[in-house]
């Protein structure tokens, strides 16, 4: 009877470890408003320029998605970069380096979306759930960019 009582609390405490191992950490999201208002320095231009992005760290990946539309000039890439959209580390009211060029979809150079992701090392991952990467769009008009979003996470319960 006692080995048998043994038994199943070794089991029981075995499944417990196991439903233990497989719990990751909860993802972190974050969602922003892009806008001229943003920018470093704030960009002139009217409240029908603007953007949404949606951030999501899970683990160490981390990806992004967003729209923008009404931008006042064609999309540019931006200087020593491969896109026009980017995730920049740096606090809100200041300006940092790219972390993630963004792939760029549009028709026209002033309305798209846009996706990216990245495998984050454990400095970037800490960045970004301080709130330290905002997203940019950058045009001719605004080759320092256009609009911006800061992305400011919080962990998610899903």
């Amino acid at each position: 009877m006692r080995d048998t009582k043994r038994w199943s609390m070794l089991v029981v405490l075995g499944a417990g470890l196991l439903a233990l191992a497989g719990c990751g950490e909860e993802p972190y999201i974050a969602t922003t408003q892009l806008s001229g208002a943003n920018e470093v320095p704030p960009t002139s231009v009217p409240a029908t320029t603007n953007g949404v992005a949606t951030a999501r760290l899970e683990g160490d990946k981390l990806t992004i998605t967003g729209t923008f539309s009404g931008l006042q000039s064609n999309l540019q890439v931006a200087p020593n970069t491969e896109s026009s959209a980017h995730v920049h580390q740096a606090a809100q009211g200041t300006n940092g380096p790219v972390v993630l060029n963004l792939t760029v979809t549009t028709s026209d150079q002033r309305n798209g979306s846009y996706t990216g992701t990245k495998n984050l090392s454990d400095e970037e991952k800490e960045a970004f759930k301080d709130g330290l990467f905002y997203v940019n769009v950058h045009t001719v008009n605004n080759p320092m960019g256009e609009i911006r979003g800061q992305l400011i996470p919080t962990q998610s319960k899903d």
